[in-house]
């Protein structure tokens, strides 16, 4: 009645799959949990297929009972195999979590309803029942059929809605398996005589293993470990859904390590660190990334303090390779995903960002030190993301906060200061995008672009009906260096045609640190008309006679000296007034919050006034108004 050829090499392919799966360290994803239920499914399947045909074909050797069992079984079985088949195209394609509630129940109902009306054939004979006669079919048989090819048309319908979001390579490895089990169950259909279903099924398990399930594309190159890919797909599903501690090996000075000890070496040291965490922590997750850089992932009970101190401790002994003693030194990140609010899918690269920070760090850490947070990392990268774009698209701001004469108690001047807004049009602090122009290299030409809107609102305006007598416009250490800074000023204010008298340049102390350089710049600065105020004096080391050798027009004390001051009285804010006011400086006061600071500051002799106490800075368009309501 039945062919069983098929039966026996399908089974034998299947255990080697087994057996050599199971012999890999496997991720303990969704995704390989339910291809591990397809393997199962598929080899219940098989032998309840074999069995219960082999016992329909004889059904006179067996108890009706024990025949109608088998029958059962193997048709919840083959049920049960193609929702699991369905279920790793939504694992695959990391659609599970994105689906919503009632989608995963109305997709899960067919299988259950069909495994219900099966399961219901013990008493109303809809699927099959057997009798003295042996086996029969039901009127409801082709349930299993609607079943299997409504799990297919449902996976080819969310591969072809999500053809874009995946990766050409997956989604024609999830079509071909799809369209190979489409084929078995036509086959089945045609001639069911045949027990060649699960050939078919075999051959999806091969087009799924060497596709997404193959243990070696998520080890590392240098083994023990799992590799930058494996952590993706774990942060990707366990991110949001539960508390996970992850703590962060990094090497530091990689590079200059490898180069001194050798790259076997090196590759031997990486594979010693990945095999002794993995074996002292086994119920961790022990992840390689890249040069020199694990990742260590645990759950709320991971104590990483211990494990810090453990792993130091470890690495004040040397690793053996090839002979060679490797003294490697560890620096640490931490942080853990409930407090994280890193996005999913930046959140690997804050954590590479993060290591490679750390490991480019020379301090030896102890166990007890504060590690770097994830979160700040990722907010600086968001920071720098926003700001190429400001500048790639000329969006950096200009904001005006104004300087109060003492003496008329009048607006009279104005600082320029830089301003970008994130994609929700939110500012940014400049304590966030101002350290991280000035590390990548994008603070001059953030400062070229004030630069120009300060020129083009001195153009467009008025300046003495505004009551403007000039614009203070701050110059960075780093600007400070460039050689042809006199030339760019005065090829951009000629190309504005504005009087330079309008254009005050503010430098701070750090400016003056190499004394040759700065010095010659603001000279040149100082010859093309350019005048000059020192900023943020008392937060540096610059003395009188530095201060006394450079062009300034102004001295700007520093809001924190301002406030240490109006707190406590000393002699020190007076005498220095009277210091400057003697080498022909007027002062401007920052950070004037309140009346009785604005007072006691016009009283110890300070010429201008600068703080939140007059104005915070404001847009061009808000500055202007306010102005003219002052005038």
């Amino acid at each position: 009645m039945w062919n069983y050829d098929f039966v026996l090499p399908s089974a034998l392919v299947l255990l080697i799959f087994l057996i050599y799966y199971f012999s890999r360290p496997l991720l303990p994803i969704r995704m390989n949990r339910t291809f591990l239920w397809i393997l199962v499914a598929d080899i219940l399947t098989i032998v309840t297929d074999f069995l219960s045909s082999y016992m329909d074909e004889h059904y006179t050797e067996y108890a009706i009972a024990d025949i109608r069992s088998m029958n059962m079984a193997f048709f919840i079985c083959f049920l049960a195999r193609i929702y699991f088949f369905y279920l790793f195209t939504v694992d695959a394609m990391k659609l599970y979590r994105k689906m919503k509630r009632l989608e995963r129940i109305g997709a899960t109902s067919v299988a259950i309803v069909s495994i219900a009306v099966t399961i219901s054939s013990l008493f109303s004979r809809a699927v099959f029942w057997i009798d003295e006669a042996g086996y029969h079919r039901g009127p409801l048989y082709n349930i299993l059929y609607v079943c299997f090819f409504f799990y297919i048309g449902l996976s080819f319908l969310l591969i072809l809605i999500r053809r874009k979001n995946i990766p050409s390579s997956d989604c024609i490895a999830l079509a071909g398996y799809q369209m190979v089990l489409f084929v078995g169950n036509i086959v089945r259909i045609m001639i069911p005589q045949y027990l060649v279903m699960n050939t078919f099924c075999l051959l999806a398990i091969v087009i799924i293993y060497l596709s997404f399930e193959n243990p070696d594309l998520y080890l590392s190159e240098r083994g023990y470990a799992f590799n930058l890919k494996a952590l993706r797909d774990v942060l990707n599903e366990y991110s949001g859904k539960q508390l996970f501690r992850i703590l962060g090996v990094v090497l530091c000075n990689y590079n200059d390590e490898r180069t001194m000890y050798g790259g076997a070496q090196m590759d031997q040291g990486i594979g010693l660190i990945s095999r002794y965490i993995k074996e002292k922590y086994p119920k961790r997750i022990v992840f390689y990334i890249r040069s020199g850089c694990f990742i260590i992932l645990g759950n709320s009970e991971m104590n990483c303090l211990s494990m810090r101190r453990d792993l130091i401790a470890r690495f004040q002994k040397p690793w053996e390779a090839d002979e060679t003693d490797l003294y490697l030194t560890p620096s640490f990140i931490q942080t853990q995903l409930s407090d994280c609010k890193v996005p999913e899918d930046r959140l690997v690269n804050a954590l590479v960002t993060s290591l490679d920070d750390a490991g480019k760090n020379m301090l030896i850490q102890t166990p007890e030190d504060e590690l770097p947070s994830i979160q700040q990392v990722y907010e600086q990268m968001e920071v720098k993301i926003v700001l190429e774009q400001a500048l790639e698209q000329n969006r950096v701001e200009i904001f005006l906060q104004p300087l109060y004469d003492c003496g008329s108690q009048r607006i009279v001047a104005a600082e320029v200061l830089a301003r970008i807004r994130d994609a929700d049009g939110r500012l940014i602090p400049p304590g966030c995008f101002i350290p991280v122009a000035e590390k990548n290299g994008h603070i001059n030409e953030m400062g070229e672009q004030v630069f120009r809107k300060a020129c083009a609102f001195i153009r467009d305006h008025d300046m003495e009906a505004l009551g403007l007598a000039w614009l203070n416009v701050n110059l960075s250490p780093i600007q400070c260096m460039r050689s042809d800074l006199s030339r760019r000023f005065t090829e951009i204010v000629n190309e504005y045609g504005i009087p330079v008298k309008y254009i005050h340049l503010e430098i701070t102390e750090q400016s003056m640190v190499d004394y040759a350089v700065s010095r010659k710049q603001i000279m040149e600065l100082k010859a093309a008309g350019f005048q000059f105020a020192l900023d943020d004096y008392g937060s540096g080391y610059s003395n009188l006679t530095r201060v006394k050798e450079y062009p300034f027009s102004n001295i700007k004390l520093d809001m924190q000296v301002v406030w240490d001051y109006f707190k406590e009285r000393d002699f020190l804010i007076p005498h220095l007034i009277v210091a400057f006011r003697q080498m022909n400086f007027t002062i401007t006061a920052e950070g004037i919050e309140t009346e009785d600071m604005a007072r006691l500051m016009k009283e110890t002799g300070c010429d201008y006034l600068q703080g939140y106490y007059f104005s915070k800075p404001l847009p061009v368009d808000e500055f202007t108004v306010f102005c003219r309501k002052q005038a």
